[in-house]
C-alpha cells in the first residue's frame, strides 16, 4: 500500500500557512506522531518575529484532496496537554 501525502498547514491567529510540499505517510498514526515531532520543534527550537507564540498555533492538516484530516494544536507538545488536564 502506498503511502499517503498530507499537508501540514500552520495557523496562527486566523491565518493559514499552507505547506505546499507536503509529506508522504503511511496512516493517521504515523501522521499524528509526525505533527506531534514537528510542533515539538518548532515550539522548541524555532524563533520567529511573526510568531509571538507557537502555543496560539495549529495544525490544519489536509490531505492531497484538500480535505482536513487532523487539527492539532501545538500545545499537544505539552505532557500536561496530552493528559488531558489542560
Amino acid at each position: 500500500m502506498a503511502d499517503l501525502r498530507y499537508f501540514m498547514n500552520v495557523r496562527y491567529r486566523g491565518r493559514l500557512a499552507p505547506d505546499y510540499e507536503g509529506d508522504e505517510l503511511a496512516n493517521a498514526k504515523a501522521l499524528h506522531k509526525h505533527a506531534l515531532a514537528i510542533a515539538r520543534d518548532l515550539v522548541f527550537r524555532t524563533r520567529m518575529d511573526t510568531i509571538r507564540s507557537w502555543f496560539d498555533c495549529s495544525f490544519e492538516i489536509t490531505d492531497e484532496t484538500g480535505k482536513v484530516v487532523l487539527v492539532m494544536r501545538f500545545a499537544e507538545v505539552l505532557p500536561k496537554f496530552a493528559a488531558g488536564s489542560a
